[in-house]
């Protein structure tokens, strides 16, 4: 990570926390598939965030005095046993020149050093419930100063969360590039899929892509074929597809710890049905209005409403939805069909940090817009010919000063368009 991003980073940190204060923040631990056998590590992202480093078993405070911070690391460096298991990772010496850490210390040595430098802090940062080691010496340094001094503890995401809804240059940068290699990858599944094969083998194909170029999957991928489309998680990816189904992928890549997030749903065999087309016309209508809705100053309330509009009207003139427009969104009969949220913040996490009442979205905020509508084969109060349709298009959009911009909009989504590629092949 860029030297200049992190310390930007601590200085926004700093410039929210009170004038005598400490914050502490502890990495992710291991995380073990069974045994011995470790999942591939994920850092906790607000440590990523502030610290930039992307190891388990570490403690980053942040000391502020008047507008001067320091930032001190607690790491060992790499065990012999570790350099013949897992190989050498970098010294002391260059974790403090490449992340700014004119102090670090031996884990082993935490406990009383952390005491030392909290003991004279007005206000103590930290994200409670991540160690509990941690949080045992804050609370009981709590108790121990109640006695003769004022002492706060305050919830550190409180901080965070605020800093990462508007993304930097950088932030930009790598949620652009995880969105570019995401659309290869659907690009891909289009080509790919064809009936007699298996979700599977689609998801095969994106994994492909996302390691290719060196990056990981966001999110368990979802694809979903026929009536599997209408589970809104589902992420067995075990059935065959079908002739004359649709498929829903909803899947996309992670780049140095930043997700992209995108949606597409296509006919198995290349070309949607009558049905399908109406369906799915009444979903990209809704995204593409809310899409051009979306400004500095718009609130994810007045996104949503839009969607449920368009998505209820289209329902209403098709007949699978009765009443007024205004009675079906006032009694939420919608839901039926279109039951979550059009949308979610995009960053270090999928679904990212952030309130949603009254925010109002400001320049370099990132966002899904993500509308959708499931007839599952299960409802018996329509007409056999809609059920098993699932439908949902998804795109990553950046609010701008004077808008928005689609970052994901090199992956069609007109139907003609998904038809083309569907009917291409793979070489």
């Amino acid at each position: 990570m860029d030297l200049n991003e992190l310390k930007n980073r601590r200085l926004a940190l700093i410039s929210m926390m009170h004038s005598d204060s400490i914050a502490i923040l502890s990495s992710a631990g291991k995380n073990f598939r069974t045994k011995d056998v470790e999942n591939p590590y994920r850092q906790h992202s607000d440590f990523l965030y502030i610290a930039g480093l992307n190891e388990p078993n570490l403690i980053c405070l942040i000391s502020k005095n008047n507008n001067e911070y320091k930032s001190i690391l607690f790491r060992d460096n790499t065990s012999e046993h570790e350099k013949i298991w897992e190989g050498n990772r970098l010294d002391n010496e260059q974790i403090s020149e490449k992340y700014d850490f004119p102090e670090i210390y031996n884990t082993s040595d935490c406990k009383e050093k952390i005491l030392n430098y909290i003991k004279d802090k007005k206000v103590i940062y930290v994200e409670k419930g991540l160690n509990d080691e941690i949080d045992n010496l804050v609370f009981k340094e709590l108790e121990k100063s109640k006695k003769d001094s004022q002492k706060e503890v305050a919830p550190l995401n409180l901080i965070t969360q605020k800093l990462r809804l508007i993304k930097s240059n950088y932030e930009i940068k790598m949620i652009r590039d995880a969105a570019k290699v995401s659309v290869e990858a659907h690009k891909a599944a289009m080509k790919k899929s064809k009936p007699g094969i298996y979700e599977y083998e689609l998801d095969a194909e994106i994994k492909y892509v996302f390691n290719k170029n060196n990056m990981h999957f966001a999110y368990m991928s979802i694809v979903g074929s026929g009536n599997n489309a209408c589970t809104l998680h589902y992420i067995k990816n075990d059935s065959v597809l079908k002739n004359e189904d649709l498929v829903l992928i909803d899947a996309a890549a992670e780049n140095n710890g930043y997700a992209s997030d995108i949606t597409r749903t296509f006919p198995v065999n290349g070309k949607f049905t009558k049905e399908q087309s109406q369906i799915y016309d009444i979903v990209l209508n809704a995204q593409e209005k809310a899409i051009n809705f979306i400004k500095p100053g718009v609130t994810w309330n007045e996104v949503h409403k839009i969607t449920v509009y368009e998505i209820t009207k289209g329902l209403k003139e098709l007949k699978l939805l009765s009443g007024t427009i205004e009675d079906i969104i006032k009694k939420e009969a919608y839901k039926e069909f279109f039951m979550h949220n059009t949308g979610h913040w995009l960053g270090l996490d999928v679904h990212d940090v952030g309130e949603y009442e009254n925010i109002l979205f400001q320049p370099g905020m990132v966002i899904t817009v993500e509308p959708g509508i499931y007839i599952n084969l299960l409802n018996n109060n329509v007409s056999e010919k809609w059920r098993g349709i699932g439908i949902r298009i998804e795109d990553d959009v950046l609010v701008t000063e004077n808008g928005n911009e689609v970052i994901t909009k090199d992956l069609a989504k007109k139907r003609n368009q998904i038809e083309a590629l569907c009917n291409q092949q793979n070489v």
